[in-house]
C-alpha cells in the first residue's frame, strides 16, 4: 500500500510536469505566432532621404497637396478650404498638385505585412514606410517651386523613423517641410463599421490641420485633449478633439506672424 502511494505521487508528480510544459510551449507558440503577425515579412526600404537644407523657409510660404489614391476633387477642395481657414495668412497660395501613383517598382518597395490592428482578425495588411512618401514630397516640392507639401493617401503606413509605429494616422517631417496623413483608419470599414463619408471627411480634416500644425508649431503635442494639436493614439482621441486649435496654440500661431511680420 506504500509503494502504491509512493508511485501515485510520482505519477501526479510527471503529469504536474507535463502540464507545466504544454502550457509553457503553447506560450512559446502563441509569442512566435504574434512575433510572426507582428513583424511580417518587410524588405530593406531602401529610401534613404537627402540631407535637408540648413536653411529655414520663411513665412509666408507656398503649400502644395498631393494625394496618393482614389480621393475625390470635392474632399481635397475641402481639406484645402479647412487649411486656408485655420493657417489664413501663413500660405502665398496652395496648390493642389492631383493624383500621384507610384511606378510599379517603387510601389513594391519597403514593403511589411501586418495583421490589421482590431480584435479578432487574421486580415494582413501591406504597409508602406513614410519614407516613400516623404521622397516623394520632397521631389515634387522642389520641381513645383514649393516650400512645403502635404501628402492624403489610403496606403497602410509604418514610420521609416521608428518601425515598431504601425497603421499611422499621420506623420511630419519637420526637417523636410513635409507631412503625410493616411485615410485608412480614418474609415469607419476599418473597424468593420458601415461607411460614412462625413465622419471620415471631419477625420481628414483634424488630422491635416494637426500634422500642418507641426511644420509650422513645431513637434510637440498639446496637453488640451480638446485641442487639434493633442495626441490621438486610437479613432476615439480624434473623434474627440475639436477641429480647432486651443488658445494655447492659437496664441503661437499669432506669435509667428508677428516674428515674420505678416
Amino acid at each position: 500500500m506504500a509503494r502504491y502511494k509512493s508511485l501515485q505521487k510520482k505519477i501526479q508528480k510527471y503529469e504536474k510536469k507535463i502540464r507545466k510544459s504544454r502550457v509553457k510551449l503553447k506560450r512559446k507558440l502563441y509569442q512566435f505566432k504574434n512575433y510572426v503577425f507582428k513583424f511580417g515579412i518587410s524588405t530593406k526600404e531602401d529610401f534613404e532621404l537627402v540631407k535637408p537644407s540648413l536653411l529655414n523657409i520663411s513665412l509666408p510660404c507656398h503649400l502644395g497637396i498631393v494625394s496618393i489614391g482614389k480621393f475625390n476633387l470635392n474632399l481635397i477642395q475641402k481639406i484645402q478650404y479647412n487649411i486656408e481657414q485655420k493657417f489664413d495668412s501663413f500660405f502665398f497660395n496652395i496648390y493642389n498638385l492631383g493624383r500621384y501613383k507610384f511606378p510599379k517598382e517603387v510601389f513594391n518597395k519597403g514593403i511589411k505585412r501586418e495583421l490589421k490592428e482590431i480584435e479578432n482578425t487574421t486580415e494582413l495588411l501591406e504597409l508602406h514606410p513614410t519614407n516613400k512618401i516623404y521622397q516623394l514630397l520632397i521631389d515634387l516640392a522642389k520641381s513645383n517651386n514649393l516650400d512645403m507639401i502635404l501628402a492624403v493617401t489610403d496606403l497602410p503606413l509604418y514610420s521609416s523613423n521608428n518601425s515598431n509605429i504601425i497603421f499611422l494616422f499621420g506623420e511630419a517631417h519637420i526637417r523636410h517641410n513635409c507631412c503625410v496623413v493616411s485615410s485608412l483608419k480614418l474609415k469607419e470599414e476599418y473597424y468593420n463599421r458601415a461607411k460614412n463619408k462625413t465622419i471620415l471627411e471631419l477625420r481628414l480634416i483634424k488630422e491635416t490641420t494637426h500634422e500642418l500644425g507641426h511644420l509650422i508649431i513645431g513637434p510637440e503635442h498639446c496637453d488640451n485633449n480638446l485641442c487639434v494639436m493633442t495626441f490621438s493614439r486610437e479613432i476615439e482621441g480624434i473623434d474627440n478633439k475639436s477641429i480647432r486649435f486651443c488658445d494655447k496654440c492659437y496664441q503661437k500661431l499669432i506669435k509667428i506672424r508677428e516674428i515674420n511680420n505678416f
